[in-house]
């Protein structure tokens, strides 16, 4: 009983295995209809295409990474590998306009929740990095985006916090129209009635 259940049992792996090995029948189809039986030969064995990465230029900017990274409020602070003083000084510089909000955890706060890695944008004014962070469990109440100059070492951004609107530094109408178009504020019907009108 044991071996008829191994043997079944094995000869379903190898066949799972053997579609998993299968090309896309139009690798196949396009080899074989160009009458080239070695590419089409070539084509069974062929893994599947991994999807483009980014390139190589982005991948190895050393600004291609999460906020936290390049500010120090990662896990290993300002001995991370990828920690950069001049943006720890441009986010602190920037944070400074929201000194009139009274928080001194703000900047805690909008750590503390998923960031994606900041990505390469063309504005009017010229390159600039875009970084996200946001408030764990209330990434569409408290969220910032932020625009980064690399040449300046200028950081202006929106923060939204406690259903508030504020712009942060010094940003041209154009950018602060980029922000909105990549980022529009989106507070959830449910989460406006709870959090925004005091109720």
């Amino acid at each position: 009983m044991n071996r008829i259940f191994l043997a079944s049992l094995l000869s379903g792996a190898m066949l799972l295995a053997a579609c998993q090995a299968q090309p896309p029948a139009d690798q196949v189809a396009d080899a074989a209809a160009q009458g080239d039986a070695a590419a089409a030969a070539v084509a069974v064995d062929a893994p599947a295409a991994e999807p483009a990465a980014a390139t190589a230029s982005e991948a190895t900017d050393p600004l291609a990474t999460e906020l936290f990274n390049l500010v120090g409020d990662a896990v290993c602070g300002k001995t991370c590998p990828q920690y950069d003083a001049r943006v720890d000084k441009a986010f602190s510089d920037m944070l400074a306009d929201a000194a009139s909000l009274g928080d001194a955890r703000l900047r805690e706060r909008i750590g503390s929740g998923p960031q994606p890695q900041g990505e390469r944008i063309q504005t009017a004014a010229g390159e600039r990095w875009l970084y996200r962070a946001c408030q764990a469990h209330q990434c569409n109440l408290t969220t910032l985006v932020a625009l980064y100059d690399p040449t300046t070492g200028r950081m202006a951004g929106r923060l939204v916090d406690k259903c508030q609107v504020h712009w942060l530094g010094t940003l041209p109408a154009e950018a602060m129209d980029r922000i909105s178009e990549l980022a529009p504020v989106q507070i959830s019907d449910e989460d406006y009635t709870a959090f925004c009108t005091g109720n």
